[in-house]
């Protein structure tokens, strides 16, 4: 089953040509708790944006739920995904090279395996503790 969450602008588009194809279920704006819990339960967390992206939030929130990642590769993705490594990046606008990642990712568990435990060391990376925990550091250094 596909979930695709939020809206653009080739929704309806996109809806119209997939019309009574029961494995896609748009679900349209979804809150966090929700958006939470299907990251938490998918095999895949796939981000074919073209363009646009000025940081991958989404990406490290997939990593962060242990769920495996295939996105483009676009420079805000790559400012937090490494291609092969945490992730399975794609030139952006390749269907094919999309497809290809994702059924890698689907049928090779060593791999999906070894992408969400890189993408839970990346998420920590991004952890807002940390984070909070280096200003208060650089505070204290500046302080004295």
């Amino acid at each position: 089953e596909l979930w695709v969450a939020g809206e653009g602008p080739d929704t309806h588009r996109l809806r119209s040509l997939h019309d009574g194809d029961d494995r896609i279920a748009w679900l349209g704006r979804i809150d966090e708790a929700d958006k939470l819990a299907r990251l938490r339960g998918a095999s895949v967390f796939c981000a074919p944006s073209l363009h646009g992206e000025s940081f991958g939030v989404v990406l490290i929130e997939a990593m962060a739920a242990a769920t495996p990642v295939v996105a483009s590769a676009l420079d805000g993705y790559r400012n937090v995904a490494t291609d092969d490594v945490d992730s399975v990046l794609v030139p952006p606008g390749d269907p094919d090279a999309l497809a290809a990642a994702l059924r890698r990712v689907l049928v090779d568990p060593l791999l999906a395996d070894r992408l969400v435990t890189a993408g839970l060391a990346r998420a920590e990376h991004f952890a807002m503790r940390r984070l909070a925990d280096e200003y208060v550091a650089l505070y204290d250094a500046i302080a004295r």
